[in-house]
């Protein structure tokens, strides 16, 4: 049986998934989706799988609505980008599952940033490049790595872009994680698409 809160996790990595793109193409992305985005990575147990999103649906309107449009009719031609950070994300969280030492090495560096960020702030800048330092130490040392492709010169390498980055695609991660933990997996997305825009509705994305 389907679990109509896969949505949430799903939405999540859209979202990221998104932001990824934006940030490298145009060096700009919203302030109120990156803040949702990080505190996901860095609320280890919440509740509900929304608790993990601030508790309100509406953080995660955006994502919903780019879900939406990635699965719809030409989807694939309107966010190629998109939809490979999306998958990407999905391959680099099965692979980490399967790595329980770098697991443990990522709480490690998550519990630093969470007791950094309950001092100054989510998105403060010492949390962003402790979240960049534990993205480069596990999740970049997989086999199978995300390339971000995008404007380099003007926006991917300019000031702390690069780890913003990096702390988006560790969200995105976060987001697989959940999502496969509450049964989802990506034949489900291939052959279930009808499922899973009923489910966005009833869970009122």
């Amino acid at each position: 049986m389907s679990n109509p809160y896969r949505v949430y996790p799903l939405a999540a990595l859209a979202m990221a998934a998104q932001n990824v793109d934006r940030l490298a193409n145009t060096g700009l992305i919203p302030h109120d989706e990156f803040d949702c985005l990080v505190k996901s990575v860095l609320t280890f147990d919440a509740e509900t799988p929304l608790g993990i999103y601030g508790d309100d649906i509406a953080y995660l309107a955006s994502g919903g609505k780019m879900l939406r449009e990635m699965l719809g009719k030409g989807g694939n031609r309107k966010y190629p980008e998109i939809i490979r950070y999306f998958i990407s994300l999905m391959q680099v969280e099965r692979q980490l599952h399967r790595q329980s030492a770098l697991l443990e090495q990522l709480r490690g560096h998550l519990e630093v940033a969470k007791s950094k960020s309950e001092q100054l702030h989510p998105t403060h800048e010492s949390v962003i490049e402790t979240l960049n330092l534990a993205y480069q130490e596990t999740v970049s040392t997989l086999k199978f790595r995300i390339m971000v492709t995008g404007n380099h010169g003007r926006h991917l390498q300019q000031g702390n872009n690069p780890a913003k980055v990096r702390t988006l695609l560790l969200s995105g991660v976060r987001a697989a994680m959940l999502y496969r933990q509450l049964g989802g997996g990506r034949l489900s997305l291939l052959f279930q698409r009808g499922r899973v825009f009923s489910d966005l509705t009833e869970m009122g994305l």
